[in-house]
């Protein structure tokens, strides 16, 4: 039996219900619907009503007169429309998602006057971070009236047969996030009549969903009553309630929208609420128990453990707080992993707590949002305050960084201190904002000084938890013995946690003999959660539960079973989230290193993991990047045509990622195959607007071309070559400070000097590189001058011995 909408709406929590509108939900706002759509195409373009559907009319259109025109024809009936009654009232609450069929923008204008960042996703190009962290997302079954093919977008209005064949990936990616989104949710289906063809379309794929994954509750939210046919879906365990839109929201309206936090002065996050989920207050954190065990046996120091004295001071952190004064806004802590970078920045960043500074930490597993950040440095500035940001693994968010460092530095504003730490073969290769070495600084850290193990000795000692857990070590040692013992040990090994230092035996046994004392079901788990960490996939629930095809209801048990080795952690409760990690780096390489030495083993994990991502989260789109890094994922895979099929796969995953589209160009290049080279290049440039890495990919495979293309004239390869000198210029004139670009232009330079004995392109080059290297600061900019000497040095050499006369 139908409910009452008074019913329905009493049982709604917002953050745990998912929308699904169709046409209905948009008469209101007179948008057409399908019969009118019909009506008018078939008089505009003559075609007899012979019962079509409107797939079936629009397919016939296409085919008779062109696509542009038909997209056209098609825009002037939803031209000029916005949103009224209900739609308004959607932005008031933090719904879980939302998803339509409609063609028409008006509930992105919803958002947009109430001042509410939403995401839209249309198509596959469309799968890339949200420039705000977790905002509320809109996927649009059908595509967008305001984009199409036939205008130059990736995105295309999916309205015929062909449109249909052309977008199963994308559709079938919606209907994942969909099957996701529902399995433990309110659904409501807003908008549609019972004796609409396409609701029965939608309760099909609902109903597949619940019998296969489980579904929660489902509602149909329908604008024409009908008892009858309502009771034929009700036996399909779906309720049925009578509304339109307006209805509904008028029903919403006298419950009580999601509270509106009232503006302290002390409030710096009151204009950019997106920041309280994906930040961390220090100031509360300081207040959380402390767990010496955990931190003994791997697991970062947290700010209570800091606060509480389980750590000693590291030189580090003194040192990058003296760094941050006057106008200095930016310092990051560089060094191997196991060193102690977390733990010695967020020891900084209580050192400027202690001196009234406001200090946060971003949650490094979702997007940093420059522009929230540069709102929160002014927030500051206006109170006369002062903030301190901490951002780990921050070479994972540094075009934002470069960012919110540039708009910091060009409005003046020194409120807002940056800390970062990384480890160097991850901070040396990307390119930087001069701004970040003038304004900033970068402090190294490594194996514990002499000082600093003195300190770790006092800890010892005025520590009773500490000290009981390294007894069993030191026990009868006299303190000049037990110091030099741990120098022994700090010189031989990276710090990682107390329980290496302390212990005399080789730090692979302890873990590994962990690792056998666990049943075989939890060795699967940790091994594949250690290599995938290792490779730098980010780990989570659903990605697990994927991989292994295990029942959602095992997981905590699992967890229960890992405690200490394995932790669960929140990244985006709206989207049901849960990030897993390690204890430390250091510690899941090791294990990573001994259960997948096979490298066929890595590429199968790497295949299947790529095979899993549902790119409507951005935490796997994360995945796709990280797995591109230089000297991690699948850079573990030495056969670059292995690494290409993988690369291949990501592409095809998330069209829109760029990081895996450079690094399958870079590869074809080194492979000598340069057609293929070429076509993916076009085909970037088509999809995107040329960047900096595919310039210097331009010239490059020029210059690759004119040295190893066989069976040319001499004079051709000088042909080619000067054609990636004319580029390189061109691109350097795009991107002065590119670190990469000027690399390629002096690596050009020195093969046309080795070709023609002509200095001038390569002292032009050089000339060029010094300039960067005096405006950017970039330590690698240095590297790179003194290596091209080096280089240009042995062409000379080798040169005059060439022409040196024979004794």
């Amino acid at each position: 039996m139908p409910i009452d909408l008074s019913q329905l709406v009493s049982e709604i929590n917002p953050e745990q219900t998912v929308l699904f509108f169709g046409s209905g939900s948009s008469l209101p706002s007179h948008a057409p619907s399908v019969k009118k759509l019909i009506d008018c195409l078939s008089a505009q373009f003559r075609i007899a009503d012979a019962g079509f559907s409107l797939r079936e009319l629009t397919s016939i259109i296409e085919q008779r007169a062109s696509r542009r025109e038909l997209i056209q024809s098609l825009r002037k009936m939803f031209k000029d429309l916005s949103p009224s009654g209900g739609l308004l009232n959607l932005p008031l609450y933090n719904w879980r998602s939302i998803f339509t069929t409609n063609y028409d923008d008006l509930l992105e204008q919803s958002y947009a006057r109430a001042g509410v960042t939403i995401a839209t996703y249309t198509c596959n190009f469309d799968f890339s971070s949200p420039t705000k962290p977790d905002p509320l997302k809109l996927f649009k079954v059908h595509g967008s009236i305001e984009k199409d093919v036939c205008d130059g977008h990736n995105s295309r209005i999916i309205i015929t047969d062909q449109d249909y064949d052309k977008t199963n990936d994308y559709r079938e990616v919606i209907w994942q996030r969909f099957k996701n989104d529902i399995s433990d949710s309110h659904l409501i289906i807003v908008g549609y009549s019972l004796a609409d063809p396409h609701i029965k379309e939608l309760i099909d794929e609902v109903a597949k969903i619940n019998a296969t994954a489980g579904a929660g509750k489902i509602t149909l939210l329908l604008y024409t009553r009908d008892v009858d046919r309502a009771s034929l879906y009700e036996m399909r365990g779906m309720r049925v309630c009578f509304g339109g839109i307006d209805e509904f929201a008028a029903a919403l309206s006298k419950k009580k929208p999601d509270a509106i936090l009232e503006h302290t002065d002390t409030d710096y996050f009151y204009n950019v609420p997106c920041l309280r989920p994906v930040t961390i207050d220090v100031a509360h954190s300081i207040n959380a128990s402390t767990d010496a065990g955990a931190m003994f046996n791997g697991w970062p120091a947290t700010y209570a453990d800091i606060k509480a004295g389980l750590t000693f001071d590291r030189k580090a952190a003194e040192k990058v707080k003296n760094s941050l004064s006057g106008t200095k806004i930016f310092s990051v802590i560089v060094g191997a992993s196991g060193v102690g970078k977390t733990t010695a920045s967020r020891q900084t960043v209580l050192m400027l707590k202690n001196e009234a500074y406001n200090c946060w930490e971003h949650k490094t597993d979702v997007g940093f949002d420059a522009d929230s950040w540069l709102t929160v440095a002014r927030n500051l500035a206006e109170q006369n305050a002062r903030g301190c940001l901490f951002i780990d693994e921050v070479h994972s968010h540094l075009q934002a960084v470069n960012e919110l460092v540039d708009r910091l530095t060009a409005n003046q504003i020194s409120s807002l201190k940056i800390i970062g730490s990384t480890t160097r073969n991850h901070w040396n290769p990307r390119v930087k904002s001069a701004n970040l070495y003038k304004y900033g600084s970068e402090i190294g850290i490594s194996q514990l000084c002499s000082e600093e193990i003195s300190r770790l000795l006092n800890l010892i000692d005025s520590n009773n938890e500490l000290r009981q857990l390294t007894e069993p070590t030191f026990s009868g040692f006299s303190r000049q013995e037990r110091r030099r013992r741990l120098e022994d040990r700090c010189e031989a090994d990276m710090f990682v946690c107390l329980k290496n230092i302390f212990a005399f035996e080789k730090f692979d046994d302890i873990i590994l003999r962990e690792y056998a004392g666990l049943t075989e079901d939890l060795q699967s788990v940790y091994k594949l959660v250690a290599a995938m960490e290792t490779a730098g996939i980010r780990v989570h629930r659903q990605l697990i539960i994927r991989l292994l095809g295990i029942p959602a209801a095992t997981i905590q048990a699992m967890l229960i079973n890992l405690t200490d080795i394995i932790s669960e952690y929140i990244v985006n409760p709206r989207e049901g989230i849960y990030g897993w990690k390690g204890r430390h780096t250091v510690i899941v390489k090791i294990i990573s290193k001994y259960k997948f030495s096979n490298i066929e083993q890595l590429t199968k994990l790497f295949s299947d993991v790529i095979d899993c991502i549902s790119p409507s989260y951005e935490i796997e789109i994360r995945t796709i990047r990280e797995l591109c890094n230089i000297d991690s994922g699948l850079q573990m895979i030495p056969d670059k045509g292995v690494q290409n099929t993988l690369l291949r796969k990501m592409i095809s995953v998330a069209p829109g990622e760029r990081v895996p589209r450079h690094r399958l160009i870079r590869n074809l290049i080194d492979l000598g195959q340069f057609e293929k080279a070429e076509t993916e290049i076009r085909i970037f440039d088509h999809d995107f607007r040329t960047d900096g890495a595919v310039m210097r990919y331009k010239v490059s495979l020029l210059t690759a071309r004119a040295i190893h293309t066989p069976g040319i004239l001499e004079e051709d390869r000088l042909a080619i070559l000067n054609e990636a000198k004319e580029l390189a210029l061109l691109a350097l004139s795009k991107f002065p400070d590119h670190k990469y670009i000027h690399g390629a232009h002096c690596e050009l330079g020195i093969e046309i000097y080795r070709r023609t004995k002509d200095f001038s392109v390569y002292d032009f080059a050089m000339t060029e590189l010094k300039k960067a290297e005096e405006r950017v600061g970039d330590p690698e900019l240095s590297k790179l001058i003194a290596r091209f000497e080096r280089q240009i040095s042995g062409q000379i050499v080798a040169s005059a011995d060439q022409n040196s006369p024979e004794e």
